[in-house]
């Protein structure tokens, strides 16, 4: 499990050097000195330990040449969702680049084709909320209200623009949750559309967000992907079928 690790900078008992390995770059990927990118170790590389993060089950074995390549220089550890480490607390700028969050890991769906409550549990482990502008929580809305509330809190107090790119479940969007999102002013949110079933949710968690502030502007910057729409065209599209 990497999750949990201190890292440079990290306060602890002891102070380690620890260089991340990733296979590939995306957007959320740590941009600091120890993070690297798909090469082996330089001469002047050094660490007390060395973790190789692993986040898609494709790139396992360039994860697996990356670890052999690194060996001379630390031990080294292999972690990442692809492995199906469940993570424990969330370290800002870790394992995802700084702005990204995590609150809270598990779900307590049982979506036949999702690993995550295979991988971090069926149970919701709320965790404490660290500084953040882009949500990556399996299922936010599962969590308690007062976790909700807080993870709102701190999002409310941030410079940037929200984003709740992790996803939201329509099915657990409640009239409060609505006031909530709409007084971040997200940059964008997610809704999931992977079965038949969620089409009422989702027509109903649009209705609220709708009707709750007009979250979902065409025209604005402001938009609530669901199906890869706004959420005032599945609404539209709701009321037609009527």
């Amino acid at each position: 499990m990497l999750a949990g690790r201190s890292g440079n900078g990290a306060k602890g008992n002891i102070m380690k050097r620890i260089i991340r390995i990733f296979s590939r770059r995306t957007k959320a990927t740590p941009d600091d000195e120890l993070a690297v990118v798909g090469r082996g170790p330089f001469l002047w590389d050094e660490a007390d330990e060395v973790h190789v993060s692993v986040t898609f089950t494709w790139d396992l074995p360039a994860a697996d040449r990356l670890a052999r390549l690194w060996r001379p220089v630390a031990p080294v550890l292999i972690g990442g969702p692809a492995t199906g480490d469940g993570g424990g607390e969330f370290v800002p700028g870790m394992y995802l680049k700084n702005g990204y969050v995590i609150t809270s890991r598990g779900c307590p769906n049982h979506c036949w084709f999702c690993a995550v409550p295979k991988r971090e549990g069926k149970i919701v482990r709320e965790l404490s909320v660290k500084n953040g502008i882009n949500v990556l929580d399996s299922n936010l809305l599962a969590c308690s209200e007062s976790h909700i509330k807080s993870v709102f809190a701190m999002l409310a107090k941030q410079p940037g623009r929200i984003e709740f790119t992790g996803g939201l479940e329509a099915a657990r969007m409640k009239p409060w949750i609505a006031r909530e999102l709409k007084n971040l002013h997200p940059k964008q949110l997610f809704f999931a559309y992977d079965t038949e079933d969620d089409l009422e949710p989702l027509r109903a968690a649009g209705k609220m967000l709708v009707e709750n502030g007009k979250l979902c502007n065409t025209n604005g910057p402001g938009r609530g992907r669901l199906l890869g729409r706004c959420a005032n065209t599945l609404l539209r599209e709701g009321r037609n079928d009527e």
